[in-house]
């Protein structure tokens, strides 16, 4: 079976072209198997068509990160006036998380980009620090706040892309493989009786917040 390309003809090369066709291999091939000759034979061009827009694969990487930022993050805006900081970063945050989940490995792309030419984590910095300081929060700990909130929305992306496929974890037999530690397997039977352990994202969301506000007297 011949292998799908985005067009039968090949294309007149742009960076995006080049962009758009590697987010196709990194959804069909993951991450590790993103190389610059895939993509090459994704747009039916030689390699050589694509080193001369992208000598690195960490180049390319860079404006993929941009690409899915910017399918969500292109208009974000500072939050309204009348908006509590904690619900604007809250649905901020998800909306980060969503962004990445919408490619496969996206959270290792977009945590491992550089701001330039990946400017619109910088513009969703920016757009957030204006958020928690126009309610009276310093510059200072606002950075702290946002730094943290993004941070952990990596960490959890990249663990949630990384972990165990639904299926895997339905075949789990938790009292066989983990029968001498009691309390882990209550606690997955109590608070996590979804097969996909449930979602706690939110409430991890709030814990972090809530700790800011106590530690820095917010409001």
């Amino acid at each position: 079976m011949a292998r799908r390309r985005i067009t039968s003809q090949a294309p007149r090369l742009e960076r995006d072209v080049i962009v758009r066709a590697a987010l196709v291999v990194l959804d069909r091939e993951g991450l590790p198997n993103l190389t610059l000759r895939r993509v090459a034979t994704e747009l039916n061009v030689q390699a050589p068509a694509i080193y001369w827009y992208f000598k690195y694969k960490t180049e390319l990487i860079d404006h993929m990160a941009e690409a899915i930022l910017t399918e969500k993050f292109a208009d974000v805006q500072p939050r309204p006036l009348d908006q509590p900081w904690q619900e604007w970063l809250i649905e901020s945050m998800k909306e980060l998380r969503e962004a990445m989940w919408s490619h496969r490995d996206g959270a290792r792309i977009v945590a491992g980009a550089h701001l330039l030419p990946a400017r619109m984590l910088a513009k969703l910095f920016d757009v957030s620090l204006q958020s928690l300081t126009s309610s009276g929060i310093s510059l200072s700990v606002a950075d702290v706040i946002v730094g943290t909130t993004v941070h952990f929305v990596f960490g959890r992306v990249i663990e949630e892309q990384s972990g165990p496929t639904p299926e895997m974890v339905r075949s789990f037999r938790l009292e066989e493989k983990f029968a001498e530690y009691p309390t882990f397997i209550r606690n997955a039977r109590e608070n996590y009786p979804n097969p996909q352990f449930g979602d706690e994202f939110e409430e991890s969301l709030r814990i972090i917040i809530d700790g800011a506000i106590k530690r820095y007297d917010l409001k």
